[in-house]
């Protein structure tokens, strides 16, 4: 069925109506007769929303619960990682290499993320990822030998890759991302929530820490099989579509967007090194932040499970609540406040020795942490040619899984010679480096306090023009 849209442009330029036909995906071609661009066709998209068309909707729970599947999978290491030495009898040092291990996964999905966008679709690429996202719990839940171990979880890593690539380049395409991406990341932080205390109640009562992951396991075959459903006609046939109207730039050039050329690009670089450090930032202290309330604060145990889901509730606040925010406002400037903040609150968590401040601290820096994941993958949507979104997000998402694995890495052999309380110090430095890289991000907010002293200038400059001539 053939839709068209009927347009009006009343500009000073031109006057003209037309019939804009459009296609099944929303994209229209246009031949505008009485401008002065004439006989030169005009391609414009049509972003879909989050409920037109209606199965969106039901793909947007999809990713809502395998991102839930992601933050109990990112969050359960810190809460069994003194549980796991216990019963390798290894020092951190070693057993930080399964913190280390995801990376291994994060770096192949980089590369991967493209040809299993190209070869089998959006559908491959989000069955794909928690598939193996299952299979990686299926081995850990039978807490084989530390080598296996180590294994199972570079392959949680490469599932992870796959899953951010695929739903932020998705979910960053539709109207109104900024706040869809901060509800996905909510969830992401509502299983982040749940993972450490149901993680602690189970091995203080007895149970083996790696029989946690048999509850991964059955969550897991359920998202894959829901997922696998919502984005059927997903197919590489469509999006191979998709991208013949997408890989347009600036001079009508109609080539294919490379990692090549998206490495030259050095917003790319940008985008990476803060979310390098933003991630080691994140899984460096979530991952440790049990162990250093135990060892340092000389906390019970048993409770400190609380500390952990005090900081992912943090986050899951800051996704779920401060992405209307950061979009009304400006990201690019809401960014920076939430870095300064976070950077205060860290320090308080570092310096009090009061459990109850270290709390309420950390629960701050979750805050404030939310909306920086989500906004810079947006960022990554809105400064990069569309062209290149699928290759920079896979890309970016795995330098991001990179911080995350080799941070803790670096945390662990810190910890083993001088404590956790090191830890600490080197956070605010993470904090610290990404507050200056953000500052050499282009500007790329539509609406908010940016936008508005933009117009501001623009129309001071325009009177001044007139009053010139």
């Amino acid at each position: 069925m053939l839709i068209t849209r009927r347009s009006v442009d009343f500009g000073s330029a031109r006057r003209s109506i037309s019939f804009e036909p459009l296609n099944q995906h929303g994209i229209s071609t246009t031949l505008d007769e009485d401008s002065e661009f004439e006989n030169e066709s005009r391609t414009e998209r049509i972003h879909e929303k989050w409920n037109d068309p209606p199965i969106n909707q039901w793909r947007i729970l999809a990713s809502c619960l395998a991102y839930t599947l992601m933050g109990m999978n990112d969050a359960s290491p810190g809460a069994l990682v003194i549980y796991i030495a216990a019963y390798y009898k290894q020092p951190y040092s070693v057993i930080s290499l399964c913190l280390l291990a995801p990376a291994f996964g994060y770096i192949l999905s980089a590369f991967a993320c493209p040809l299993v966008h190209t070869y089998f679709g959006r559908w491959g690429s989000s069955v794909l990822s928690t598939l193996l996202l299952t299979i990686g719990y299926s081995i850990i839940c039978f807490a084989p030998s530390l080598q296996v171990l180590i294994l199972a979880y570079s392959i949680t890593g490469l599932g992870n890759g796959v899953m951010d690539a695929a739903w932020h380049a998705y979910i960053g395409d539709l109207q109104d991302s900024n706040e869809l991406l901060g509800v996905l990341h909510g969830f992401y932080g509502a299983g982040a929530i749940c993972s450490p205390l149901l993680a602690t109640a189970m091995v203080t009562s007895g149970i083996q820490w790696s029989y946690y992951y048999i509850l991964l396991v059955v969550i897991g075959l359920v998202v894959t099989v829901f997922v696998g459903f919502t984005f059927l006609g997903e197919t590489a046939e469509k999006y191979a579509l998709e991208q013949e109207y997408l890989i347009s730039d600036e001079n009508n050039n109609k080539s294919q967007g490379t990692l090549y050329e998206a490495m030259m690009n050095k917003n790319t670089w940008l985008l990476c090194a803060f979310l390098f450090f933003y991630m080691g930032a994140e899984v460096g202290l979530s991952d440790w932040l049990i162990t250093f309330m135990i060892e340092e604060r000389h906390g019970d145990p048993k409770k400190m499970g609380i500390v952990s889901a005090g900081f992912w509730g943090g986050i899951t606040f800051g996704c779920a609540v401060l992405g209307f925010v950061t979009g009304k406002i400006g990201e690019n400037f809401m960014v920076s406040v939430y870095l300064i903040v976070a950077f205060a609150s860290q320090l308080m968590f570092w310096l009090s020795p009061s459990i109850p401040v270290a709390t309420i601290s950390v629960t701050l820096i979750g805050i404030c942490f939310g909306p920086l994941f989500p906004t810079t993958m947006l960022a990554s949507t809105k400064v990069m040619p569309k062209r290149l979104h699928v290759i920079v997000v896979g890309f970016v998402a795995a330098f991001a899984g990179l911080g995350s694995a080799i941070f803790p890495f670096i945390n662990g052999f810190m910890a083993e010679d001088h404590g956790t309380w090191v830890l600490q110090p080197f956070i605010l430095i993470l904090i610290f480096a990404m507050f200056c890289i953000w500052k050499f991000i282009p500007t790329f907010e539509t609406t908010g306090m940016m936008n508005l002293v933009t117009q501001v200038n623009l129309k001071i400059r325009s009177r001044f023009q007139n009053l010139v001539s």
